[in-house]
């Protein structure tokens, strides 16, 4: 039986459960699945047994529900946790089943994550994330495996730790070669992902103007949740302040299961993320679901996806709203040449595919 904990995804978060999950299944072994959401989805099927608590739960509350329901049970063998906040609930496990394996999944570089969103002075933000490094560690005895879902980029926080790479690219069932751009809306054009300020979503915005001015007829497609109400209001007074209404589309959250066909139905796709210490070392996902679904792809030059990719996308300029702007019509003036999403989609079927790595997840658990 393996154990999967989570207190801050959606239950059916693409990682955890659409990859994770069900290669776990697929392999054969049972799963037993906490969570705590708003969501009221129950997963619960074949060998999965899925409990979801209350978003309103607060975490003690939480880890304590999830031990109890462990420590009744005889069957454990490995348990795998997805955010730092459970570490707690790992030590508890741990003491209590000496024997149980312990897998704490890094989905995020914690200390870039930090960097990038807190708000104080620079000599207290560093103190701080020496304190939370330094509370990290006090837990990392009784991990057995960390995951991380990037190679890291300057520094490895977990060096010298049993640490191993698990990306998180998309399933190679979603891959079409048979797409062909002649058939969609050459000035369709999609970002997919949080709508939030590091992702260079006013960037993006601004540089519709430009767009516009070139392609009439363009329009932009925003996929995803708004990190805060706050910023959510500064995009659509944006948009509204340079007459943008009826170019830019906000669709909002999508499930994982309808996002597929969303993005093929679009010829460009944007990652116009910004330089901070998040994008500077992690992956961005949502780069290889645009290449699976054959779009012509603008994106700014940062050393994740410079370690993935070379000349098969249209680079631009990080915080720069004229080199985003370029970009994106340069891709739309590419489109009748298919050679980017040709290289692109033969990454995914050579390299960048979840049934690769998928093999060096499951291995953690067959090896023990």
């Amino acid at each position: 039986m393996v154990v999967i904990v989570s207190c801050h995804h959606f239950p059916d978060d693409e990682r955890i459960y659409h990859k994770q999950i069900k290669s776990l299944l697929d392999a054969d072994f049972s799963v037993l699945y906490f969570t705590r959401s708003s969501s009221s989805v129950n997963l619960s099927d074949r060998s999965l047994i899925h409990e979801n608590f209350s978003i309103n739960t607060d975490l003690n509350t939480f880890i304590k529900g999830v031990f109890d329901f462990l420590r009744l049970r005889s069957d454990i063998k490995y348990v795998q946790i997805h955010e730092t906040d459970l570490l707690p609930l790992l030590k508890k496990i741990k003491e209590f089943f000496p024997g149980i394996y312990s897998v704490y999944d890094v989905h995020e570089n914690m200390e870039a994550l930090y960097r990038t969103f807190s708000n104080r002075i620079k000599p207290i933000k560093e103190i701080l994330i020496k304190v939370r490094n330094f509370n990290e560690n006090r837990y990392l005895k009784y991990v057995d495996q960390i995951i991380i879902a990037n190679p890291p980029m300057y520094n490895d926080p977990y060096e010298n730790k049993p640490t191993r790479i698990v990306e998180n690219f998309p399933k190679i069932g979603y891959l079409d070669t048979s797409i062909n751009n002649k058939d969609r809306k050459k000035d369709s054009i999609i970002y997919h992902g949080h709508l939030a300020s590091e992702r260079g979503i006013k960037d993006l915005i601004n540089a519709m103007k430009y767009v516009k001015s070139s392609i009439p007829s363009a329009s932009l497609s925003l996929v995803g949740t708004f990190r805060t109400k706050e910023f959510e209001n500064e995009i659509n007074d944006l948009i509204k302040e340079l007459a943008l209404n009826s170019s830019i589309h906000v669709l909002g959250q999508v499930p994982h299961s309808e996002i597929w066909e969303i993005i093929k139905s679009h010829s460009i796709g944007v990652i116009p993320f910004r330089r901070t210490p998040l994008t500077e070392e992690n992956t961005p996902t949502k780069l290889f679901e645009m290449m699976i679904c054959g779009l012509e792809i603008v994106i700014t030059k940062l050393p994740p996806a410079q370690y993935f990719l070379e000349d098969s996308v249209h680079w631009c300029e990080p915080n720069n709203i004229q080199s985003i702007a370029s970009s994106i019509i340069d891709a739309y003036n590419t489109q009748d040449d298919l050679t980017n999403i040709q290289k692109n989609q033969d990454l995914i079927e050579k390299k960048y595919n979840w049934e690769i790595r998928q093999d060096n997840y499951l291995a953690i658990f067959r090896a023990q």
